[in-house]
């Protein structure tokens, strides 16, 4: 099993993006277990398919079982570990054969988070929407896939926070959960980018205008238009990737 150990070696980031270390800090033991788990979960250090060891993460990290059982179920919630009765717990697989219907099901959500958001949204959803925009432009200057992935994920949960049904906000958002792996494999295999960093600020900034001023049809139209050059991307890495090219299955 790989050990579970925190991201020391990684450069100084800007002070508008978050800093992990900084914000685990002020976190309860849950929460401090459960973000250094699903950091290392995102950045494939505890790959698909990893089992995860209660009394060696309690040894490795120094707390009490309690906190990492609380994590697990928390990152079991985010669909990134998986829990088997009497079986203990696991990262979960990447299926890719199941990537097509995944982005097909995310493209429905978006759309309709969208649409709803253009109709519900509340002052506050639009400074949140603004900010996480703001956000993004920073991470793109450091040009660190893990920061940039990470800030896109929290521009789009921004608009599922605004479309007032919670149900559908937290399915699109654990939806777009699942895929960050996905997206950051893609990064480190072939360098893979978004468009020009610039363009997606600018979608993004569309996408605000149009929920600004209440056009639902425009912003289903501007989010589906952004996410087609992502879907399109991760089937042509699905498509052409092969499980010897990169390591889905933890080694226990």
């Amino acid at each position: 099993m790989r050990a579970a150990r925190t991201r020391s070696d990684k450069p100084a980031e800007p002070a508008e993006v978050l800093d992990i270390s900084e914000e685990v800090a002020r976190q309860s033991s849950g929460q401090k277990v459960y973000a250094l788990l699903r950091e290392q979960i995102l950045n494939l250090d505890l790959p698909p398919n990893t089992e995860l060891d209660e009394v060696q993460f309690s040894r490795e990290l120094g707390f009490s079982r309690t906190p990492i059982r609380e994590a697990l179920i928390r990152l079991a919630s985010d669909s990134l570990v998986v829990l088997a009765p009497n079986r203990g717990a696991r990262v979960a697989p990447l299926d890719l054969d199941q990537v097509p219907q995944v982005l097909e099901a995310l493209e429905l959500y978006e759309r309709a988070t969208t649409r709803w958001a253009a109709l519900r949204r509340q002052p506050h959803h639009l400074d949140l929407l603004e900010q996480r925009n703001r956000e993004f432009a920073v991470a793109s200057e450091t040009r660190d896939p893990r920061l940039i992935v990470e800030a896109n994920w929290a521009f789009h949960d921004a608009i599922n926070q605004a479309c007032g049904n919670r149900f559908l906000a937290a399915d699109c958002s654990k939806m777009l959960r699942g895929v960050m792996r996905l997206s950051l494999l893609a990064f480190r295999q072939n360098g893979a980018a978004l468009l020009s960093y610039s363009d997606v600020i600018e979608q993004h900034d569309q996408m605000i205008d149009a929920i600004r001023r209440g056009d639902a049809a425009e912003a289903e139209r501007l989010v589906y238009e952004h996410s087609d050059e992502f879907r399109e991307r991760m089937k042509t890495f699905v498509a052409g990737a092969s499980t010897a090219d990169f390591s889905l299955n933890g080694r226990g």
